[in-house]
């Protein structure tokens, strides 16, 4: 409770008859021991023009501006015609413990099981719980009535009465779009709620807060209404196609920060504005969705944009790892800490760089699913699921993409694969690949892209590193040489050899000039710029002549051979032979 305002000159008389039938004393007197909520009295003018003068009654309520004496003279006269009213409005004043006037709160539209209730405070008893003390004694009283429903209602955007309405128990508001008029009778659209008798008069959903918190380059803060200023007039293309409805454009913004808080004032959605640490710009969003549903409580589900400029320097890696860190967080350890066991994600297959964002914080693949999402124009895309668990090795689990440096050789150049180096029709497979190798694993001239974008995803995953054989004079795609690790996870301390040449260029010796290179990068030390594993082996078709012996002039060993373990593409049966390479053997 505010503590009670020192003493004022006496208020000039107020024009109210005092012999209205049975007022004051007709109006029940309500208290809870804190707050008494009562018959409003002359000498509560001054008061009341100070309310009706602040801001935030001159922004959501339809008083006269400027509100003058007379304007206080006129309504607490209303205020006892409506008492005198059989059907009229009834209103009370509410007052501290000293008797000093805080507000009023009102019952309006009344019918035998139906009622609204409206309110406005003083500006000094504010924020402080007074109103929903108020409204949960008049709530009750008018239920004691038989009263079957009390109704509330608020212009949007009016955040102060909605919280008073969550903390009283309403449900959760619909919008009625134009329901309310303004001070120039433009329409406006109106929240809703009711409360109902038999229910309990608290909160239904925890209100979320957005907690800040600080990196080195950004910083975690709440949405506020004056960072329109930061975000673009037309939607960025790239946002529009994996964005329903996401970034916010300037014209849109106050309708998007009114959807993003009403979802944390319905306790499913905390929403972060992504910030430089040193001007405060408003860099992107990060948000939290799907908290508060009662199968899947503590857990949430990532999203997160990022405006154009701003793209491509890791500022978006460093905010969502500290969101991570916060959800995932005990809060009886960390301040701010959200304690969930889970988080997940999904990611357009075709929006690689979001996909890099979430392994890069120690997110993990965890499915997908097919032909998810659709594309005007394009096959339908696939959903990349991921998720991670407050339980995890966060460190451990991080991966980066692997990187494909660049390497010359006496006649090659051993380069990234390129979306233009799609083969010619005339080197599409031949019989020999499709006997010797798995489905896809050359690329033709009508599959290279979908081949390309696979091959991307092996490497942003830190699984697969492919370099195309280039002809070092021409730059002309020979065939390819990769390390790869099959199963789950990133390369760790060994990788397999993987190969192949176009049709074109068999039989000249490409693949072992290559793979000498390939081998030495693999065991080259991390710390020196290689990938530092410590084996590298690989299985070929034992009728495979030609790949056997290129393990063999590669240094690898024999150790061993499977029968009838490999089936072909054309469904035949064949032996494997298997050939490894240590760092530490001599080569």
């Amino acid at each position: 409770m505010p503590p009670a305002p020192p003493p004022t000159d006496p208020a000039p008389p107020v024009d109210v008859p005092e012999d209205l039938p049975g007022y004051p004393e007709c109006v029940p007197v309500l208290t809870d021991d804190v707050i008494t909520i009562g018959a409003h009295r002359p000498d509560d003018a001054d008061r009341i023009v100070a309310q009706c003068a602040s801001p935030a009654m001159q922004r959501w309520v339809p008083v006269p501006s400027p509100y003058l004496p007379e304007h206080a003279t006129e309504f607490l006269t209303r205020v006892a015609d409506g008492w005198r009213d059989p059907d009229g409005r009834r209103e009370w004043a509410i007052r501290n413990q000293h008797g000093t006037y805080l507000g009023t709160i009102g019952l309006f539209d009344r019918s035998a099981g139906r009622c609204e209730v409206g309110f406005g405070l003083h500006p000094d008893a504010r924020g402080v719980g007074v109103m929903s003390r108020a409204v949960r004694l008049l709530a009750a009283w008018a239920f004691a009535q038989g009263v079957e429903v009390v109704q509330w209602r608020a212009e949007v955007g009016n955040w102060s009465s909605r919280r008073v309405a969550w903390t009283c128990g309403f449900d959760t508001p619909v919008i009625v779009r134009g329901n309310g008029l303004d001070h120039a009778g433009r329409p406006r659209d109106m929240w809703h709620a009711t409360l109902r008798h038999d229910e309990p008069m608290h909160p239904r959903a925890p209100w979320l807060h957005v907690p800040a918190v600080e990196g080195d380059r950004v910083r975690l803060r709440e949405f506020r209404e004056d960072d329109e200023g930061f975000l673009p007039d037309a939607r960025d293309a790239r946002a529009a196609r994996f964005l329903t409805r996401g970034m916010p454009t300037r014209d849109r913004y106050a309708a998007w920060l009114t959807e993003q808080r009403s979802g944390a004032a319905e306790g499913h959605t905390i929403q972060w504005a992504l910030a430089d640490r040193h001007t405060d710009e408003v860099l992107g969003a990060i948000v939290l969705t799907q908290l508060g549903h009662p199968r899947t409580a503590g857990t949430g589900m990532v999203g997160y944009w990022l405006l154009p400029q701003w793209r491509g320097r890791g500022l978006m890696t460093e905010g969502l790892d500290l969101v991570v860190t916060t959800a995932l967080a005990d809060p009886a350890d960390t301040p701010g800490g959200l304690g969930l066991r889970a988080l997940r994600a999904v990611v357009d297959a075709t929006n690689p760089e979001s996909a890099r964002v979430l392994r890069a914080v120690g997110f993990v693949g965890c499915g997908r699913e097919r032909a998810a999402y659709t594309h005007e124009g394009e096959p339908p895309a696939d959903a990349m699921l991921f998720d991670v668990l407050a339980s995890d090795d966060r460190e451990r689990q991080r991966v980066r993409p692997l990187v494909a440096p660049v390497i010359e050789t006496e006649r090659l150049r051993l380069r990234p694969w390129r979306a233009s180096d799609r083969p010619d029709p005339a080197d599409d497979p031949d019989d020999a690949a499709r006997r010797f190798m798995p489905a896809g694993a050359q690329p033709g001239h009508d599959d290279f892209d979908a081949w390309l974008a696979r091959k991307q995803r092996f490497r942003d995953e830190g699984s697969s590193l492919d370099w195309c054989i280039a002809d070092r004079a021409t730059d002309r795609p020979l065939g390819s040489v990769g390390l790869f690790h099959r199963g789950d996870g990133p390369i760790d301390f060994d990788a397999e050899i993987g190969y192949w040449v176009f049709p074109s260029a068999r039989g000249r010796g490409y693949v072992s000039e290559a793979l000498a290179h390939v081998i030495e990068y693999a065991f080259r030390p991390r710390a020196e710029g290689g990938l530092g594993v410590t084996r590298v082996h690989a299985g070929a078709d034992a009728d495979n002549d030609a790949s056997v012996a290129i393990m063999r002039r590669a240094g690898l060993r024999e150790w061993g051979r499977d029968r009838q373990a490999w089936r072909r593409i054309d469904g035949t049966l064949t032996d494997g032979v298997y050939s490894e390479l240590l760092a530490t053997d001599p080569r």
